[in-house]
């Protein structure tokens, strides 16, 4: 080696890497210097709150709980950029501030703060808990998950000015991906360690960055509901006395909460959506909006949101929300402040209701909240949960909304009364609530008893089950015109097991003199939903939607007959909350399956008919309906099932693995047959292992299937797909081997290249037969699907099925085209494989009639696998006994023994030479 060029070579790599550390040193140092220069606290919060030295950390004194929530407008360009445009409920913009170090400084009632501010657009919501009560904010995570935004801030706040200065940074993505570095500062106002219902805390949040930049985000207003310290000043000054109320109801008529329960636990649910029903002079054309006329339309809901629970857990604070017109709450909340109400509340022991004084938030533009501020106060709401339901009033938590202000004083409006919607009926659950039967002699004139025909051994669904609620089908002259719910009230004078918030009265069951032995009184409640292109004359009199579809709800009670499984009701049509009209002129008729009837083909079937004369406006012609019935006894009959086809699904590939592990010992002890062996069938069969464990590996991810939710229990079933996904694996790597060996043999040697054109000429005859089945099931199967995931994915999964069944045709082709008479399938290869594919078709002729379809449930013989059907499970085992048939014969009496004679003959056959005793001798076409 020449010392001198390598100590030449060494200066000179050794003056590069200095002159690289220099200019990365100077680089460094300019961003440090760019950085420091960017958040000097001074330059941008200097005139706020000014900068003062850190001394001690304090534990007491804090501008914030240690998280609290907020909403806030702007930044569109950095937030709310979801690229789904069917992210459906529109999110809620919403914000928490996490103080996570508070000092005292050498300035006194100056204190600096370190802490997180994060954006995030979602419904989540998580529930904490702190000294100062129960608190309720948006779910925060990391900021990479899409729709947050995280924000690391610190700076000072005075506690006396009441004001918060903070800078800091935080990461995003832009809409092509790019990573951005966000530079802010903070600057909010009123933040007090004391707070009453007057106290907003309002400011901004502004880029440190220029316009032009790439890291530059628009202006960002914040709004916060202040939850330390607070005091209930308005509660207490006005109701002193205790609650007024608008309207007299009698005593004991509403429900008091346990020792155990408080108010606070009734409004801890998100969901609190309630249905306004304003007086009879109130209609589309006048406005009584409890916001005032300027709002120009009354709201049909009204949504309240818990802010926060004081200590004592009987005094509580509101977001009052009004959504815009013609719509319904749970999907359109969007944090529109102008339409909002901020109040707290107190819960009267003495009438058993709760009292809320609510206040209108001024100034709240959509474009900022910075100049938001609490206004007039003389609005007012009473809550109360009735003690008694009824057809006419199916209501668990009612209430009234009305104005202190004189009536002829701007903003005044009349007492709107409230009610929970029907999609949160029944959430509410307080010891001592009945039912109330009104209906009872009007039922027995509509429902005449129906005699028992023919056969008494029919067992019908008990009426204290959870097999009485189902789902409908509405059906008209051309077809399905809608769809609805029905699930019961109130059943007999019992506790209902799956309903334990009804409690009817003991007097509601009638005696056996009256209605029969099996009789059994029932409520129910029925939600319907009709496509308003097929409605009926009289469904819709006071035209009150114009969207797509008509919501109805019928309150209904009746008779149930366990005997014969039929319902019989009169039902209320509820016809708007602009007015208070009911139309109970409504007779329902339900008939249930029997419990040991077929499970395929069972159908709940019913109508709902008008009684009105044909000339009434409220007349409708019969509306019919149906629905699959799922009873409970045969969902427990699945899960066995279930279990049951884990172990066929064992046995099966167990099986499949004696079989290959046979034909392994088959050519191993004649090793001139492997390379007659047909290699498409064999990859076709390994194929058949290997496409189940992609899919189960994909599947062992997703936790949200329907059959993980309602059958998983403990690990059982977990283990048994364990078990399956292993025994797979050992039947895949059993099939390769098999592949292995006879590919191998077949390359061995030049003379085997005849085996190779008839594998080649095999495929060629194949293929196209392969894709023309295809073509053929998937246009004969168009009419019945309207979905490409359907008929293009679940389609050709089913069509893998079906070339599996006929796994043996490659290897009837392939001994045609060699005229083979080789042994090269071992009977107990082929004819049981024929077994294992043919055997799951015959249990599903079985399944089919004595077990209830459910989706997502199948394990073994998977409809989405291959074709079931009656046809099919007739067509698929004559198919695979008739190849297993030709296979038999092929390797006894030549591999077209099927042709004609002529055909056979005009082929010669030249010996192939054979290099030990072991091998066979082949025959090739010449």
């Amino acid at each position: 080696m020449d010392c001198s060029i390598f100590s030449t070579s060494t200066k000179i790599l050794f003056f590069r890497a200095s002159l690289l550390s220099i200019i990365l040193f100077f680089t460094c140092l300019n961003i440090v210097r760019s950085t420091a220069t960017e958040f000097r606290y001074g330059g941008h919060c200097g005139s706020v709150v000014p900068e003062s030295k850190a001394v001690d950390e304090e534990f007491k004194i804090s501008p914030f709980p240690g998280r609290q929530n907020g909403y806030y407008n702007g930044g569109n360009n950095v937030l709310n950029r979801s690229s789904d445009q069917y992210y459906y409920p529109p999110a809620s913009k919403v914000l928490v501030f996490e103080t996570h170090h508070v000092y005292t400084t050498r300035v006194e009632d100056v204190f600096k703060v370190a802490g997180n501010l994060i954006f995030q657009s979602s419904y989540d919501y998580e529930q904490s808990f702190s000294n100062h009560g129960r608190y309720y904010y948006p779910y925060s995570s990391d900021s990479g998950v899409r729709g947050t935004l995280d924000f690391d801030f610190h700076g000072f706040w005075s506690r006396t000015t009441g004001k918060l200065c903070m800078v800091g940074s935080g990461y995003t993505y832009s809409k092509e991906g790019k990573l951005l570095r966000l530079r802010a500062v903070l600057k909010l106002n009123n933040v007090k360690d004391s707070s009453d219902i007057n106290t907003l805390i309002t400011g901004t949040m502004d880029s440190l960055n220029p316009a032009d930049n790439p890291n530059y985000f628009d202006p960002i207003s914040v709004l916060m509901f202040p939850q330390g310290s607070y005091r209930y000043t308005k509660v207490l000054k006005n109701f002193i006395q205790g609650c007024p109320g608008r309207t007299d109801v009698p005593e004991k008529s509403s429900l008091s909460l346990s020792r155990t329960r408080h108010v606070c636990d009734v409004f801890s649910v998100q969901d609190n959506a309630f249905e306004l029903e304003y007086s009879s002079g109130c209609g589309s054309s006048k406005s009584c909006s409890p916001l005032g006329d300027g709002l120009g339309y009354s709201p049909r809901f009204m949504y309240l949101s818990m802010i926060q629970c004081s200590d004592d857990m009987l005094s509580l604070r509101f977001l009052i929300e009004f959504p815009g017109d013609n719509t319904y709450m749970r999907y359109s909340r969007s944090s529109n402040f102008s339409s909002s109400l901020i109040g707290e509340g107190s819960w009267d022991s003495k009438q058993n209701r709760l009292c809320i004084v609510a206040c209108r938030i001024e100034d709240a533009s959509s474009s900022s909240l910075e100049k938001s501020h609490v206004g007039d106060c003389r609005t007012r709401l009473s809550l109360r949960f009735p003690a008694i339901l009824s057809i006419r009033n199916t209501n668990t938590l009612v209430g009234e909304i009305w104005s202190e202000k004189a009536r002829n004083e701007s903003g005044f409006f009349d007492t709107i009364v409230f009610r929970d919607t029907e999609y949160n009926r029944g959430r509410i659950q307080l010891q001592g609530l009945k039912y109330e039967y009104m209906e009872t002699d009007q039922v027995k004139k509509s429902c005449p008893k129906k005699s028992i025909n023919g056969n008494s051994s029919r067992q019908y669904p008990d009426g204290y089950s959870a097999d009485m609620a189902f789902s409908m089908s509405i059906n008209g002259p051309k077809g399905r015109i809608g769809w609805g719910s029905s699930s019961p009230l109130a059943v007999g004078d019992q506790p209902h097991q799956i309903f334990p918030f009804l409690i009817p009265s003991s007097s509601s069951r009638p005696k056996s003199s009256d209605a029969g032995v099996s009789l059994l009184n029932i409520s129910y409640e029925m939600r319907i939903n009709l496509y308003r292109s097929e409605l009926f004359a009289g469904l819709d009199p006071f035209n009150r939607t114009s969207n797509g579809y008509l919501n109805i709800l019928i309150s209904a009670e009746g008779f149930y007959d366990a005997e014969t499984g039929n319902l019989c009701m009169v039902g209320c049509r509820h016809l708007g909350s602009h007015n208070k009209t009911t139309d109970c002129d409504i007779v329902v008729d339900v008939h249930f399956p029997p419990l040991n009837s077929d499970r395929k083909g069972s159908k709940i079937k019913g109508s709902i008919k008008s009684t009105r004369k044909k000339t009434n406006d409220l007349h409708f012609e019969p509306l019919e309906f149906s629905g699959r019935a799922y009873y409970c006894s045969w969902a427990a009959e699945s899960i066995w099932r279930m279990d049951f086809e884990m172990v066929m699904s064992v046995i099966s590939n167990t099986l499949a693995i004696v079989f290959v592990v046979l034909q392994i010992f088959h050519v191993r002890r004649h090793p001139g047959v492997c390379p007659s062996v047909s290699l498409l069938m064999l990859l076709i069969l390994a194929l058949e292992y290997l496409i189940p464990l992609v899919l189960n590996l994909e599947a062992m991810f997703d936790q949200d299937s329907e059959r993980t939710i309602w059958a998983r229990s403990g690990t059982r079933l977990e283990m048994n797909e364990v078990i399956i996904r292993a025994v797979t694996m050992v039947a895949f790597l059993l099939h390769i081997r098999l592949l292995m060996l006879s590919w191998t043999a077949r390359c061995s040697e030049e003379k085997n290249r005849a085996l190779w054109i008839a594998e080649k000429r095999g495929l060629y005859l194949c293929l196209p037969v392969y894709i023309a089945g295809g073509l053929i099931i998937s246009i004969a199967g168009q009419h019945s699907s309207s979905y490409i995931e359907q008929t293009i994915l679940g389609g050709s999964r089913a069509y893998a099925g079906l070339i599996l069944d006929a796994f043996l045709f490659p290897q009837i082709v392939f001994n045609m085209f060699l005229n083979s008479k080789e042994l090269a399938l071992s009977r107990f290869f082929y004819i049981g494989f024929t077994l294992v594919r043919l055997v799951p078709h015959g249990y599903d002729l079985y399944r089919t009639h004595n077990y209830v379809d459910m989706t997502d449930s199948y394990i073994y013989a998977n409809p989405t696998a291959d074709y079931y059907s009656t046809a099919w499970d007739f067509i698929v085992p004559m198919l695979g006994l008739f190849f297993a048939a030709i296979i038999y014969l092929q390797q006894r009496l030549g591999g077209r023994f099927f042709l004609p004679k002529w055909f056979q003959e005009s082929v010669t056959y030249d010996e192939l030479p054979v290099d030990s005793e072991e091998q066979s001798p082949l025959k090739s076409s010449s």
